[in-house]
């Protein structure tokens, strides 16, 4: 699926508790995919590649970037709808 695809699909999903980063005009382009999990679902799924990408294009470095992703979006639970995260 391309990124738009994507967004085109969970914006027609039954998944009240869906989230997608903040700014869309910046993350949505990052999106890879659909994801599930147990009794959870579509969920959005992001590359964490792409997401460095960004992070860094917005000025940080890539240990920064890293640490950023890890404790900030890898490592927050914030319920279901919690987007997914993988490396390509």
């Amino acid at each position: 699926m391309t990124s738009e695809e994507v967004v085109e699909y969970l914006g027609t999903a039954e998944n009240e508790s869906l989230m997608l980063l903040e700014p869309r005009s910046t993350y949505d382009a990052c999106l890879v995919g659909v994801g599930y999990r147990y009794c959870d679902g579509p969920l959005a799924v992001y590359d964490i590649a792409k997401v460095m990408a960004v992070l860094i294009a917005g000025g940080m470095d890539e240990e920064a970037a890293q640490e950023w992703i890890n404790t900030n979006m890898i490592g927050s639970w914030m319920g279901n709808g919690t987007p997914l995260f993988i490396e390509l």
